[in-house]
């Protein structure tokens, strides 16, 4: 990869000033701290001034996708990639590359994922920034499982493992490890997968990754409910619903959460099932909730008051339920939730009215 020349940067700079995507910066304009700042006092103002604008457009991408602008987004990204390789910043063109792929995997767009994945590793192992190729292998094989190619998934995070215990990296090894867990479990090698969680969870101590331990003790937590493991399971989830409220990750607490929920639901013991169950709702309440968080809320709420003995709150829950789930167009848990709708209309109450 080459440096561009200042006068191809100024083209560049110019480009993205034209298209409308950004307007000049101040000269007090702040840049992300994630971002590797190569700047130096022989950098010419065209250069720095170029450096601002893709630091601008990389933050603009991310404003546009928020608001649901997907190619707007994406388009600010590749344009910040742009200046940034003329730069010769290899590491700030793999974040833009980075967020572009996850974006293209949320929208089910595994191709466009894979591409942008496999152009953001070519980046790394030029740079050798080995944490990257890591992160890039383990990505890489997400998007091969979604595509249903098990063996090629199996190879990319197998590379990812031996690249992160190379570099003797905790954090790394962790999510490779509760990646191959994740296959293992697909695969039905409950007992390989429940080896590679485990492992995963206390690398993840180790590292301090309060987010990746919560993430890999639910997944033990459900893989041991599989086994029948009841009490192994209700341990799992409580470690992750620590792990995630410290670090105040939201959607693996839930998780977390939902699996306490359904354990002390299936031993009917509705006083700790109310307990979880509060504390969802508590996360969940607001105008500015998540949508398909509040779904699974008052998912989990019909069935509290169906286990109560309450079917017209139950009811009432599955209803308000059913209108977010048409919302979303989830046409799983729209199923579920007529069926449910139906069944309990006509269950007859064993509470006070």
């Amino acid at each position: 990869m080459k440096i561009l020349p200042a006068k191809h940067l100024g083209l560049l700079v110019a480009l993205a000033i034209a298209s409308g995507f950004v307007a000049l910066p101040s000269q007090g304009a702040e840049i992300d701290q994630q971002l590797i700042d190569i700047t130096s006092n022989d950098q010419t103002q065209e250069q720095r001034q170029a450096r601002d604008v893709a630091d601008q457009l990389l933050r603009l991408g991310q404003q546009e996708i928020e608001d649901n602008n997907y190619e707007r987004g994406i388009n600010a990204w590749y344009r910040a990639i742009d200046i940034y390789i003329a730069l010769g910043d290899f590491p700030a063109a793999g974040i833009a590359y980075d967020y572009i792929s996850q974006t293209y995997a949320d929208l089910g767009q595994y191709l466009e994922a894979e591409d942008a994945i496999r152009r953001r590793l070519a980046i790394a192992q030029d740079y050798a920034d080995f944490r990257g190729q890591v992160y890039g292998f383990n990505n890489l094989g997400s998007v091969l499982l979604q595509r249903g190619h098990l063996r090629q998934a199996e190879e990319a995070f197998q590379v990812a493992l031996v690249i992160a215990e190379d570099i003797e990296d905790p954090a790394s090894m962790g999510i490779s490890l509760s990646n191959l867990g994740l296959l293992a479990r697909i695969q039905g090698d409950l007992a390989g997968a429940q080896d590679y969680y485990e492992a995963a969870t206390n690398y993840r101590l180790r590292a301090g990754d309060l987010v990746g331990q919560a993430y890999s003790s639910n997944s033990l937590g459900r893989l041991y409910l599989e086994l029948g493991e009841e009490g192994q399971a209700l341990g799992a989830f409580l470690v992750a619903r620590r792990a995630a409220n410290e670090a105040g990750h939201i959607p693996t607490l839930l998780v977390a959460l939902d699996g306490l929920i359904d354990i002390y639901r299936d031993r009917d013991d509705l006083t700790q099932t109310q307990q979880y169950l509060d504390e969802r709702i508590a996360l969940t309440e607001g105008a500015e909730a998540n949508p398909a968080q509040q779904l699974g809320t008052l998912i989990q709420l019909g069935q509290y008051y169906e286990q109560l003995g309450d079917p017209r709150a139950a009811q009432e829950a599955y209803q308000q339920a059913l209108v977010l789930a048409q919302q979303l167009e989830d046409v799983a848990k729209e199923t579920f939730l007529v069926n449910r709708i139906q069944v309990v209309q006509f269950q007859p109450s064993t509470v006070n009215q």
